[in-house]
């Protein structure tokens, strides 16, 4: 086991470096460290066929550490975010620098026309330069050439020469993609995607977090649960005694020790079933933390506790208001937009480019002589090219510009939907969370009713009051009551969780690492 662990993790680990994210690699490793530094819980070595029976005592803030550096959903999550920064990187290689080099070798001896040209003509360059474009939309230029060329023409002033040359050019892009405008636009974009991405990422982690506590808290009630059906277990034992011996000195009938032997029978029976419930609650548990065989009972350490102060609808509306990562998309996207409408306004405007060059050479028989008095010589060609470039209806810029005025009214009706859908939602989570612990209240008063009830109906027995029907439905009224408040607990612990969910802020008690 401990040989396929490792194993597992070298794999992650190039996959990692395949994809050529760094801060994937470093998750992973640290991931890697981390197991080697403390190993798992649930992995321990020497760990004997007696320590695995015994349970595996978690609580909640334990279980929130392991599923955010261990659960497979949390991990898909840090990917995504991951992918999407990969954006960054293309949308800004439009400002990379590119270096080119290039040799060449001619070698001409084609019949032709003019005696002046010699029979044979033989030519060779090297050429090398650099260019980059820069934030401003202007594109600079530098090349350095070298040409060796040898004739038999005897027309030739020099023979065999060698022509040195460097050229600086610079090319500045107006109209529509004004000083860069477009090009600044679309890395602004790009980082809003990104961001968006990110916060889609979080919501992800954050539902798998929740999913987990909820998982965890649905532990302790089965827990509950079976500590419930083993006490009512016990009861029916001690009711079976008591009417076993009654029966035997003649002041109890044999239906009614035959009611009471069924009543213990259907009680071992829900205690089975509450067990199975309790290792299928563990299972879920496991699977979501991505820890451990699934053989496992998990003992919390936690007991479903209960707030007595209800929660104030104003506090959790302006927190969601501060956190709800799609409202921050949404205003993302809005912003988004306006960049766009910037940029497609801009689109009507002509394709128009400004380039301008200076061009230096020199010639002499030796390389050498060549490169060297170039600095001196005033061989110099300089050239401005001005060029517009229109379409004439212009029909894709003008198609484009209004979906983006369109887009800007619709995304300004989105927001306004998410700001309701906030406020309803949050709404009925505090409502949901404060019913519930009224009904609390209720139900544990209920609960000490009917055990009261059962008492004195048990104490009427001794003056032979009472029958086994009653005793039973009393039971039952007992064992519902109990049940019916453990599960209220829980469902009061899941719409606390459920609350903090609709308002963005689970996550942010547990975790503050940056995608």
């Amino acid at each position: 086991m401990r040989k396929l662990k490792w194993s597992v993790f070298f794999v992650l680990i190039t996959l990692g470096l395949e994809t050529g994210s760094h801060k994937s690699f470093l998750f992973l490793k640290q991931a890697y460290c981390e197991n080697l530094k403390n190993p798992p819980l649930l992995f321990a070595e020497g760990s004997s066929a007696e320590e695995e029976e015994k349970p595996l005592v978690l609580s909640l803030d334990t279980v929130t550490d392991i599923a955010l550096t261990n659960s497979l959903d949390i991990q898909i999550a840090k990917y995504d975010a991951f992918i999407e920064e990969t954006s960054l990187g293309l949308a800004q290689s439009i400002f990379d620098t590119f270096f080119q080099f290039e040799a060449a070798y001619d070698s001409d001896k084609k019949m032709s026309a003019s005696t002046l040209m010699g029979e044979a003509q033989e030519q060779k360059s090297f050429s090398l330069g650099v260019s980059k474009k820069i934030p401003s939309g202007t594109t600079v230029s530098l090349n350095f050439s070298d040409i060796k060329y040898r004739t038999d023409s005897l027309f030739n002033t020099v023979n065999p020469y060698h022509e040195s040359l460097a050229e600086i050019s610079v090319k500045q892009e107006l109209g529509r993609n004004f000083f860069g405008l477009k090009d600044r636009s679309q890395i602004k974009i790009t980082k809003i995607d990104i961001e968006n991405s990110r916060f889609t990422s979080l919501d992800d982690i954050e539902k798998s977090l929740a999913e987990v506590q909820k998982s965890y808290w649905n532990i302790v009630l089965k827990t509950e649960e079976l500590e419930i059906a083993s006490d009512m277990l016990s009861e029916a034992e001690r009711l079976y005694r008591i009417y076993k011996d009654k029966y035997s000195l003649g002041l109890a009938e044999e239906s009614e020790l035959m009611a009471m032997e069924a009543l213990v029978l259907t009680r071992e029976s829900e205690l089975a079933s509450a067990r199975l419930a309790l290792e299928s609650a563990c299972n879920d548990l496991l699977f979501l933390l991505n820890r451990g065989d699934f053989n496992r009972i998990i003992k919390a350490k936690d007991k479903m506790a209960v707030e007595t102060e209800k929660t104030i609808l104003e506090e959790s509306l302006k927190e969601a208001i501060n956190n709800r990562r799609d409202y921050k998309r949404i205003k993302n996207k809005i912003e988004k937009n306006r960049i766009e409408l910037v940029v497609k306004k801009n689109a009507l405007w002509p394709s128009i480019d400004l380039k301008a060059s200076f061009i230096r050479n020199n010639i002499k028989p030796a390389r050498g002589d060549a490169w060297q008095d170039i600095r001196e010589e005033s061989n110099n060609e300089v050239a401005v090219t001005f060029s517009v470039n229109l379409p004439w209806e212009n029909r894709q810029a003008e198609s484009e510009l209004k979906k983006a005025e369109l887009t800007k009214g619709k995304l300004l009706i989105d927001l306004k939907r998410v700001e309701r859908l906030i406020l309803r939602e949050i709404n009925n989570k505090v409502k949901k969370v404060n019913v519930a612990l009224s009904q609390l209240k209720l139900l544990e008063k209920t609960v000490e009713l009917h055990e009261k009830k059962l008492d004195e109906e048990i104490e009427r027995i001794n003056y032979g009051r009472s029958n086994s029907d009653t005793l039973i439905q009393y039971e039952e009224d007992l064992i519902k009551s109990r049940l019916a408040l453990a599960h209220k607990r829980y469902e009061y612990l899941i719409s606390v969780i459920d609350l903090e969910l609709a308002k963005n802020s689970l996550l942010d008690r547990y975790w503050q690492e940056l995608l």
